[in-house]
């Protein structure tokens, strides 16, 4: 059995209504997905996974060419409008528990949230951990 101190999951979808692709957008000609990646390396935690959550192929490659780990893609039925963050999250738990590979603590950062200070996620983070 494997444990890791944080798993950091990218939810990430396709069949956005609103705004088509809206996930691998260009926003100062990075991918809308960069951003949280950006943020999830640089959380300082040496014991940590960065997972991205997704049903679509095109997600999958483009999180892999950021060197994101993606071994397993979300099915349809929990990637739809009201699908909730509970199904997606107690998907790759599932999954990875099969890898027996386990989590003390979860974080998801989004997409479409792109405007994240690392330095306040890092302090955030530590105050929680204690």
């Amino acid at each position: 059995m494997k444990k890791k101190n944080l798993l950091i999951i990218i939810p990430a979808r396709s069949g956005s209504k609103g705004l088509k692709n809206k996930n691998i957008r260009k926003l100062n000609s990075k991918p809308l997905i960069y951003y949280p990646i950006f943020t999830a390396k640089n959380i300082k935690e040496k014991n940590k996974e960065i997972f991205c959550s997704t049903d679509s192929k095109k997600i999958k490659k483009i999180a892999e060419s950021y060197k994101i780990k993606v071994p397993f893609l979300r099915p349809k039925k929990i990637s739809e409008d009201l699908s909730t963050d509970i199904t997606f999250v107690n998907h790759a738990l599932k999954e990875f528990s099969r890898q027996n590979l386990f989590f003390k603590i979860g974080l998801i950062l989004r997409p479409t949230s792109p405007i994240r200070n690392v330095k306040n996620i890092n302090k955030g983070y530590q105050i929680f951990k204690k």
